[in-house]
């Protein structure tokens, strides 16, 4: 617990918060969730790349961390809403009677990818203030303030990962396991061995690049295979995926659909989207055919869809 919680700097980002608070006059207070977060998205983490998935651990920090528990202390106070920094937007639909998950306007900056996971009641009871803002005003405003957060960098992608580099992480938060996998072989599509490699969980679908391959052409993660240790490699090519499976899916925007229909799906962060046709297969299990071309289908990845600017629901990546 030590290790991530050193990692996040969670007292300096309460300091931080605290001088804001107190520049409007506002009441401050923290929540110590620490063991939550351990449970529910680092453990979940660790146990995702140790099965050869490659997980999205803001995802479960989002819906089972921060919305529970700000929730559960605003009912404690009393307090109707909750508001967060997302760079989204949520709207109530009269004619379908639902609260809507939109894209933030600052196109480089939209959170919504991260909030498939949230229900109807949190969603009713959540407020985006920076939703309808760019990242380029909302710093012009925070200077004019006179706020500190006007010169505060980017937050890192993960933040209980120094530097980003979750398999360090690995090493030090679960060193055993670690050294218990071992090296293992790289493998062509068709079972020929072309190198040795430090442990499946070091790679990723789609993964290009600290593979040390020379086989004549741009090598490509293809396959992991945790029980045998092996990683399948091969072109770009063999990386095009027509279909998938989804499983967790919940549907935001939209009641569960009873046929197929079509939407635009990321199967990453700043993806730009593909066509498909999602079929239900039953409330929270759909199958993903996709009408555009699609490279390194991630199982353990989220896949979101949307309709123009809605989160119409999302999933978590199986594979074909």
């Amino acid at each position: 617990a030590s290790l991530f919680g050193d990692t996040i700097h969670p007292r300096d980002h309460a300091e931080r918060a605290k001088r804001v608070c107190d520049f409007f006059g506002i009441p401050h207070e923290t929540l110590e969730r620490c063991t939550l977060f351990e449970e529910r998205v680092v453990n979940p983490f660790v146990r995702e790349y140790f099965s050869g998935r490659t997980p999205n651990p803001c995802v479960e920090c989002n819906r089972f961390v921060k919305w529970d528990e700000l929730l559960k202390k605003a009912d404690e106070e009393r307090i109707p809403y909750v508001a967060t920094g997302h760079y989204a937007r949520v709207r109530y639909n009269e004619s379908t009677r639902r609260y809507e998950l939109l894209k933030g306007k600052d196109p480089k900056k939209d959170q919504s990818y991260y909030l498939w996971q949230l229900t109807q009641e949190q969603l009713a009871r959540t407020r985006f203030p920076l939703g309808d803002l760019t990242k380029d005003r909302i710093k012009i405003i925070a200077s004019e303030l006179g706020l500190e957060s006007a010169n505060t960098g980017e937050s890192q992608d993960i933040c209980f990962i120094p530097g980003d580099d979750y398999r360090e992480f690995l090493r030090e938060y679960v060193p055993d396991q670690y050294q218990s996998v071992g090296t293992g072989y790289f493998l062509t599509q068709d079972g020929n061995i072309v190198g040795e490699h430090p442990g499946f969980f070091h790679f990723t679908i789609g993964q290009r690049r600290g593979l040390h391959l020379a086989l004549g052409y741009p090598v490509y993660v293809l396959e992991i295979h945790p029980e045998s240790n092996e990683v399948v490699v091969g072109s770009k090519e063999a990386l095009i995926r027509s279909q998938t499976a989804v499983s967790r899916v919940n549907w935001v925007s939209i009641p569960a659909p009873e046929k197929p229909i079509e939407a635009l799906v990321k199967i990453r962060y700043r993806h730009k989207g593909l066509r498909a046709l999602l079929n239900p297969l039953s409330h929270d299990k759909i199958f993903i055919k996709f009408i555009d071309i699609s490279e390194a289908v991630t199982p353990g990845q989220s896949a979101v869809f949307y309709h123009g600017d809605r989160v119409l629901g999302g999933g978590i990546i199986e594979g074909a």
